[in-house]
């Protein structure tokens, strides 16, 4: 995928399973996360993949894939009852990620 788009349909962002309530980006992670590291993860993932937005995006110029974000962080400013972001776009960073723990919303910002 052409730069650090997410090919997911759906984003899921939760709270750190080792703290409980976030308090920061760094307490965040997306369990949409997979790591693509083989054939296997991307096989993986297809259940959650993006296909209309993906194909879209690579042939018609400006196109972004506009996935749904789900958002179980209800510390977080962007979250709105029955688990939804808010948020206009968000950012999910986890540079060297080889799991979901790896991950943080950088969007996140506390209430």
């Amino acid at each position: 995928m052409p730069g650090d788009q997410c090919m997911a349909a759906k984003i899921a962002i939760y709270n750190d399973e080792r703290g409980g309530a976030s308090r920061s980006s760094a307490d965040t992670q997306c369990k949409s996360f997979y790591a693509g590291k083989g054939v296997g993860d991307y096989i993986g993932a297809l259940h959650n993949a993006n296909v209309g937005g993906t194909v879209k995006a690579a042939f018609v110029a400006g196109t972004q894939i506009t996935p749904s974000v789900e958002c179980y962080v209800d510390s977080c400013q962007y979250w709105e009852k029955g688990n939804y972001c808010h948020a206009s776009s968000i950012e999910v960073k986890g540079p060297h990620a080889a799991k979901t723990i790896d991950t943080d919303c950088q969007t996140f910002k506390a209430r």
